[in-house]
């Protein structure tokens, strides 16, 4: 008896043992205000940070925050199993390639031009902007689109990061800026342009949710952790779309966490 006794806790030590333990995760983003940005004291803030770490709170999961450029920020997050991502636009592509875990903010996205841009164009199409020089974002879903669109490579300007695309703008060296409009207009408030560029043509097709996503491979107590956080933070109305735009957002539990940024 005594012998099977020690048997029973051996194996009960034994699968408690196996359960893997959660370190701090690793969350990748880029530098996309108002959604995420750092500020003045280098910390990543912004509308959505606000809600992913309110979710990491509910979770009680340690976290470090790494704002890249988005092309390696992707890189970084698929390759490395257990990460986050966000603010990902879920698209059909992109649908059976990780978890969606938690939806952030509404993305729209258009063509911007200077004022003073002379071009003589009556109505503003898809077609009729492939002749001119397109600034656009690389590794991302816009830039697919123009291309399938049948913009040729050598009248797109691929960037790293959309912020250098307003110099290029200002001096004349692309005649059109494609992107997040929320994005290029806090760019344009930010360097006194915004009375100098306008939006001449929205594309609804590139209209998405972001999201907080998590790697394909992500442990499933991390997920149940993740989720069940999320669920709690909507009984609590602490998921808040309007948060997106106001930049109001519950933050009570923030102070459980031991935030590693």
């Amino acid at each position: 008896m005594m012998r099977s006794l020690v048997w029973i806790l051996l194996g009960i030590a034994s699968v408690i043992q196996s359960k893997p333990s959660i370190g701090a995760v690793d969350i990748y983003t880029e530098h996309f205000p108002p959604y995420q940005y750092r500020d003045v004291d280098g910390v990543v803030v912004g509308h959505a940070t606000a809600m992913v770490r309110a979710l990491m709170a509910k979770a009680k999961l340690d976290y470090k925050i790494y704002l890249l450029p988005w092309h390696r920020a992707k890189q970084q997050f698929e390759g490395s199993q257990g990460a986050l991502i966000y603010s990902i636009a879920r698209t059909v592509e992109r649908e059976g390639l990780y978890h969606w875990l938690m939806p952030l903010c509404d993305l729209n996205v258009g063509f911007y031009k200077r004022v003073e841009n002379t071009q003589n164009i009556a109505s503003y199409s898809l077609d009729n902007l492939k002749q001119y020089v397109v600034g656009v974002g690389v590794a991302q879903p816009s830039l697919e689109f123009l291309r399938a669109q049948g913009f040729e490579d050598d009248k797109l300007v691929t960037l790293s990061s959309l912020n250098q695309a307003g110099g290029l703008l200002e001096k004349g060296r692309i005649d059109y800026l494609f992107g997040a409009q929320s994005f290029v207009e806090q760019m344009s408030r930010a360097m006194g342009t915004q009375n100098k560029w306008e939006l001449v043509l929205d594309v609804p097709e590139l209209s998405a949710k972001l999201y907080l996503a998590a790697h394909k491979n992500t442990p499933k107590n991390m997920l149940h952790k993740l989720t069940s956080a999320k669920e709690k933070l909507g009984e609590a109305k602490q998921n808040d779309k309007k948060a997106c735009h106001t930049g109001r957002y519950i933050q009570k539990s923030l102070s459980t966490i031991t935030d590693l940024q």
